[in-house]
Parts: C-alpha cells; sequence; structure tokens
C-alpha cells in the first residue's frame, strides 16, 4: 500500500533516482509574465499550476548537485491531433473510442510479457487544442528552470494517438523512449511532480509502478485539472493505492 510522508530514514540513492517533471507548459498554466511579456491563460489552464514550480525548481537544483537525474516531459502535437474536439466537431470534455494497433499489441506482449495486458481500445477525453508542436503553449513555463535538465520525453506526437503517460501512448502499449533512457543511467527509483494530478501525472506514476520503479510523488508540486469534478482527489488515492508514497518536496531535501 502507498503511504503519506517519505520517512528520512528511507534514504534515496540519488545517484540512482531521476526527477520526472510532467508537462509544466503554457498551454497548462494560468496566465503569467513571461520572458518576452505576459502569457496569456494557457488552453488547458490547470488551477493553481503555477505553484508546482517552485517546488520542483528546489527539487532540481538538489537533484543537480548530488548526481541524481532529471527529466522533464513535454505533450508535442501536431495539429488536428486525435485529442482535439476539434478534430471531431465535438464538444470538449466529450469522449471517442478509438481502436488499439494489432501490431502495438503484438509488439508489447513481446516485450513486456510480464506485465498485465492493456483495454484494446481506447476511451479518449477530448479537449480544447493545446501544446501544438513549436508553439508558444508548448513550451516549459518560463518560471521552471530548464537549465539542469537530463533529457526531455516529448509524448502525443503521433497524430492518431494521445499520450498521458511519460512511459506509454494512451494505448498503455506503446512505449515513449523514457524507459529506455532511465536504464542507460540506472536510475531505478522516480521522484513526480508535474501536471495534471489526474491525467498525465496519474497515468505516468502507475507506469512508473507496473515498470518496478520505486516511486515517489512531492505532493506539494502537483495539481489537477479536475475533469471530472473530484477526479484530482480520486487520482491521489488510486496512486497511493498502486504503491506510490507521498510527501511534501521538502522531505526530500536536506
Amino acid at each position: 500500500m502507498g503511504r503519506d510522508g517519505y520517512n528520512k530514514t528511507m534514504t534515496l540513492d540519488i545517484r540512482k533516482t531521476a526527477l520526472v517533471i510532467v508537462d509544466v507548459q503554457n498551454d497548462f498554466c494560468p496566465a503569467h509574465e513571461g520572458k518576452n511579456g505576459r502569457r496569456p491563460d494557457g488552453a488547458l489552464a490547470v488551477p493553481g499550476a503555477e505553484n508546482v514550480i517552485g517546488p520542483l525548481n528546489a527539487l532540481a537544483a538538489f537533484f543537480s548537485k548530488n548526481g541524481g537525474k532529471i527529466i522533464a516531459s513535454q505533450d508535442w502535437h501536431p495539429a488536428g491531433h486525435v485529442s482535439f474536439a476539434s478534430s471531431h466537431g465535438k464538444k470538449i470534455y466529450e469522449t471517442v473510442e478509438l481502436p488499439v494497433s494489432p501490431e502495438a499489441i503484438r509488439t508489447f506482449r513481446e516485450t513486456y510479457p510480464k506485465l498485465d495486458d492493456q483495454p484494446l481500445t481506447i476511451r479518449q477525453i477530448l479537449w480544447p487544442d493545446h501544446c501544438v508542436e513549436n508553439t508558444p503553449g508548448a513550451a516549459f513555463h518560463d518560471a521552471l528552470e530548464t537549465g539542469r535538465l537530463d533529457f526531455v520525453v516529448r509524448k502525443g506526437r503521433s497524430a492518431g494517438l494521445d499520450s498521458y503517460s511519460v512511459f506509454f501512448e494512451n494505448d498503455r502499449m506503446t512505449p515513449t523512449e523514457l524507459h529506455g533512457r532511465l536504464k542507460e543511467f540506472s536510475v531505478d527509483t522516480l521522484v513526480f511532480g508535474g501536471l495534471a494530478t489526474d491525467f498525465c501525472v496519474l497515468y505516468s506514476v502507475l507506469d512508473s509502478l507496473r515498470l518496478g520503479y520505486k516511486t515517489f510523488v512531492a505532493g506539494d508540486a502537483i495539481a489537477g485539472v479536475n475533469v471530472p469534478p473530484g477526479s484530482a482527489e480520486a487520482a491521489e488515492k488510486t496512486m497511493k493505492t498502486a504503491g506510490a508514497v507521498f510527501a511534501p518536496s521538502g522531505d526530500f531535501l536536506p
């Protein structure tokens, strides 16, 4: 079972630990002063998103100084992406059912024989157009300190497949490149923060656990979109029940 509170006697081997900063991008953040003037509300602004940045910057500074790895993810969608309501002529937050590729199923079963099979259809929530590749909305928030990043994983790049998790696309079978890179870095422990609690953080944490990583969440460094209402609180409960350990970011610092 997951637990509230990181026990400092459970000392992390920081050299085998990565901080994973999930989707702290302009389109997920409220209006703010940027490097080139005031940024408007993001297309899918998460309430309180700006509050995750300070804790994440502090964690990144600590990880960088002590030999840990720092990973960040970006939603990076082509125009007309399958997750956009505008691509279907439907309303925002309606859903569509999408098939999973037989090739993705075959490859997943060969590559991850010990993992459970995933659903063979995708229930895709439809969002406002957001994080379109190479647009200001897809850029990291200006206040997020990105100079220490070891790796950036861009997800949701296929026109017909969304990705909440930093590890797998929304078919839960097609991998991103992150798991392979973490193996190269000899990382076995992950500390998560970012946006949004009830979608990209949730799916990333659950995949981290099913891939066998020791998994922590900095509870003051996440914020939820809360669609439907109550989903952010439910997501935290789901992550804890699955085995993720929640703690304030300061508990990971000396």
